[in-house]
């Protein structure tokens, strides 16, 4: 019998064996993502060889460099023109005034010039009233007839209508007056002496649509009055922070960036409450801190709280003008065939009065105040040169009163033109995003604190945009007047520029949106690029699908199609100047579209992993739209809607 020996099975492999299958599990491991990898670097290389490859910068070339064309330049020179002088005529007599201690008075020279007795004239007056908890509605006092000079009684506006012979209206207009703080107010806001220059009034006098440059073309008086007398600062490196007045004058007035991210369209869009009695605004400091304060705006429907709101519920500030404002533009008689005028005055006058009177009656308090004109800088680029010699004559006789002697004067607009043809132009592009901003600080203020002066001067040229003079209002407020901050910010964005703010600040950084960010390099584009065109039928497509929502589906307002584009660029905005996504870049293009013939410009964002570009920011309307959008009450809409009934000839 043969003997089987047993068989022994190790449980040990050689070390060459076990070495060769981890470094097989690991190459298993890794293999998907080595093939990932590979797939995401030809996916990139693809996408450069598309979008970049004709990109050359490198990163020095990204520092910030604020654009400095001339205001003449060849460019602009054509859509310069000369405006018509306002010409009010004489539609009515000036029959009464209202003097600066509120007493109303016949104006008797005038009386006796018009060929009538003083008896053969029968005047009332009408105190104008706000309607309770409403912003848009005033109220008439009981008519009070008057022959002698009589005090007003508890308004500070009133509506007069003359008679002749007791039957013809002959006279209509309204009066407005500055009447002496009330007695806790002037207790709070009296200066005691000449030792309060820590607190200087702050009078800020906006104008809708402003450039710099424009400023510098228009306004040569003004611009001169304020550069050459008062000393001013102008800041050549603003730039906006929305498209139109709410988002800049948010960002100036409270710090608050409107554009909220919406999850729907995957884009941001504005936030507007119905009321902002709720929302603490830069006059509600300056009031905690024993201010006057004073808010006045010339046209009643595109103020910055009231278009597509509804204001406030109760007066925002002490002297608040919007009542008055409400009452003229209800008048309808005795209208001047010039539509810039009440009457026999032109409208801006009425504000640059009441701006005279204010700084008059508060010479002696510390106040902050806010006045805004848009009536002759919104539609036209050149039509508010009328009003330069009256600006400066308003500064100037302010200062020969003594009434800047304690003062801070900022001159500002909100943004430059938005709807002329210069702003289809490179130039009319920039100056959309950079507004005219020139602050003047009173000698004993510059004196006290040469290191805000030193401040301001060394960001001048900087890129600074509304988030940053919210932080300097509030420096004022909060008497925040140390060479170190007592506080990082005071908002969620921005720097004080009466200090140090780095020069490689990113547009982002200081809460500007990338498409209007004027440090980007640009590339000009060829518009039959085929890159340019699906950025353009991206940009028509968001419009139909997302700006116009459910209109088009209901019937209100025509899809609308591509049917040019004037002009694309790329743009580059590097490590200086934005925040880098990765493979990324921008498209700006400019189209027409039909029915409508309206002019769009918006920036398209390409990805390497997106099929379709993702629109980024507003979409900029740069041309008129009249009533072609009177279907829909949205005020987004309203810039994009062709409504239907012009297609079937109804209208």
């Amino acid at each position: 019998m043969s003997l089987k020996l047993p068989i022994i099975y190790s449980t040990r492999c050689s070390p060459k064996k076990v070495t060769c299958f981890i470094l097989l599990l690991m190459l298993m491991g890794y293999l998907p993502f080595i093939i990932y990898d590979m797939y995401v670097t030809s996916v990139e290389i693809k996408f450069y060889s598309i979008h970049m490859e004709d990109v050359t910068c490198n990163t020095n070339e990204f520092m910030c460099i604020i654009p400095d064309y001339d205001p003449y330049d060849p460019q602009v020179r054509q859509y310069l023109s000369t405006s018509h002088v306002i010409q009010c005529g004489q539609p009515q007599l000036y029959l009464t005034y209202l003097d600066s201690d509120g007493f109303i008075h016949l104006n008797k020279t005038t009386i006796r010039n018009s060929g009538h007795k003083e008896s053969d004239y029968e005047c009332h007056y009408s105190e104008i009233f706000r309607t309770n908890k409403s912003d848009d509605k005033f109220s008439l006092g009981i008519a009070q007839m008057f022959r002698e000079t009589e005090k007003i009684r508890s308004s500070t506006f009133v509506l007069v209508r003359c008679y002749l012979k007791k039957a013809e209206l002959v006279y209509e207009t309204g009066h407005a007056y500055v009447p002496p703080p009330s007695a806790e107010l002037n207790e709070v806001s009296r200066r005691q002496g000449y030792d309060d220059t820590d607190r200087p009034s702050v009078l800020i006098f906006g104008l809708d649509s402003m450039s710099r440059l424009n400023v510098i073309r228009q306004l040569p008086r003004t611009y001169h009055f304020l550069t050459n007398v008062l000393d001013a600062i102008v800041f050549t490196g603003v730039t906006k922070t929305g498209d139109n007045t709410f988002p800049n004058m948010m960002a100036l007035l409270s710090g608050i960036n409107v554009h909220k991210w919406n999850n729907k369209t995957s884009t941001f869009t504005v936030e507007r409450p119905a009321y902002f009695d709720d929302i603490p605004l830069v006059w509600d400091s300056f009031k905690d801190s024993g201010y006057v304060t004073m808010y006045n705006e010339d046209s009643p429907s595109l103020t910055i709280f009231n278009f597509c709101a509804s204001g406030f519920k109760d007066p925002p500030t002490d002297y608040y003008v919007r009542p008055f404002w409400l009452a003229m533009n209800s008048i309808n008689n005795f209208k001047s065939k010039d539509n810039r005028c009440y009457g026999s005055t032109p409208k801006h006058m009425y504000l640059l009065d009441y701006i005279e009177q204010f700084a008059a009656r508060m010479k002696y308090h510390r106040y902050f105040a806010f006045t805004f004109l848009t009536l002759l800088s919104h539609d036209d680029l050149n039509e508010v040169q009328v009003a330069d010699s009256d600006f400066e004559n308003m500064f100037l006789k302010m200062q020969q009163g003594g009434q800047l002697n304690n003062t801070i004067v900022i001159m500002l607009g909100d943004h430059g033109n938005r709807f002329t043809e210069l702003r289809k132009t490179d130039i009319g592009r920039i100056e959309d995003r950079m507004p005219f901003l020139a602050v003047s600080l009173p000698k004993q203020f510059k004196h006290r604190f040469p290191h805000l002066v030193a401040g301001l001067e060394e960001n001048r040229n900087n890129l600074l945009s509304w988030f940053d003079f919210y932080e300097m209002l509030m420096d004022l407020a909060h008497n925040n007047l140390g060479k170190k901050s007592l506080v990082n910010r005071y908002g969620t964005i921005g720097s004080s520029p009466f200090r140090w703010i780095s020069r490689n600040r990113t547009c982002q950084e200081a809460g500007i949106p990338d498409e209007y960010c004027i440090c980007a390099r640009e590339t000009q584009l060829n518009t039959d690029d085929e890159r340019v065109k699906n950025a353009a039928r991206d940009l028509v497509a968001f419009i139909n699908s997302d700006l116009l929502g459910g209109t088009v589906s209901q019937g209100l307002c025509s899809p609308l199609s591509l049917k040019r584009i004037l002009s694309a660029q790329m743009l580059t905005l590097g490590p200086q100047v934005a925040q880098p996504r990765g493979f990324r870049v921008l498209y700006r293009v400019m189209v027409q579209v039909m029915p409508s013939k309206a002019l769009f410009e918006g920036t398209v964002e390409v990805t390497a992993w997106s099929k379709q570009g993702r629109i980024v920011g507003d979409v900029n309307r740069i041309n008129r739209y009249g009533n072609q959008s009177h279907c829909v009450t949205d005020s987004i809409q309203q810039l994009y809607c062709f409504c239907t009934d012009f297609l079937n000839g109804i209208r």
